[in-house]
C-alpha cells in the first residue's frame, strides 16, 4: 500500500512554494535599476551649476514631457536624481491625475513616468490657523 503525506503537510507545502514565488518576483521589481541617463555629473554640484551641463533647453525638455503624458504642466525642476542629470516635470492630465515625468537633460528622452496617487476629493481643504486674537 502506498503511503502519503498528510493532507495538511502537502497544502502547508504547496503554499509555502507559491509564497516563495510570489516574494522572488516581488523582489526582482522592486530592485528594478533606475533608468541609465546620458549625463552622470560626479561631484558635489550646486544647482547653479546644472544648467551649463544640460544638452536641452528646459522649454524642449517640457515639450517631450508633454508630449510623453498629454496635459498641462504645474511644476517643472533641473535636478540630479538617481545619478542622472534630468528636468522632472508634474504633469496633470484630462483626468486630473498628476503623472511625473522625468527627462534626460542630454537627449530629451523619457528616463521615466510615475502616475501620483489621487488625492481624497472629499477631504476639506487644509486652513491656515486663525490669528492670535483675530476677531475681537
Amino acid at each position: 500500500m502506498k503511503k502519503s503525506l498528510p493532507v495538511f503537510l502537502t497544502t502547508g507545502l504547496t503554499v509555502l512554494a507559491v509564497s516563495a514565488l510570489a516574494l522572488q518576483l516581488f523582489a526582482a521589481a522592486a530592485a528594478a535599476p533606475a533608468p541609465i541617463g546620458s549625463i552622470r555629473p560626479a561631484g558635489k554640484l550646486k544647482p547653479a551649476d546644472l544648467p551649463a551641463l544640460t544638452k536641452i533647453s528646459f522649454a524642449d525638455a517640457a515639450k517631450a514631457a508633454v508630449a510623453a503624458v498629454p496635459g498641462s504642466i504645474i511644476a517643472g525642476e533641473l535636478e540630479i536624481e538617481d545619478g542622472n542629470l534630468q528636468y522632472s516635470f508634474q504633469v496633470v492630465g484630462a483626468d486630473k491625475a498628476v503623472t511625473e515625468v522625468e527627462i534626460d537633460a542630454g537627449n530629451g528622452k523619457v528616463l521615466a513616468t510615475d502616475k501620483e496617487e489621487a488625492e481624497d476629493e472629499d477631504k476639506p481643504a487644509a486652513s491656515a490657523p486663525a490669528a492670535h486674537g483675530a476677531g475681537k
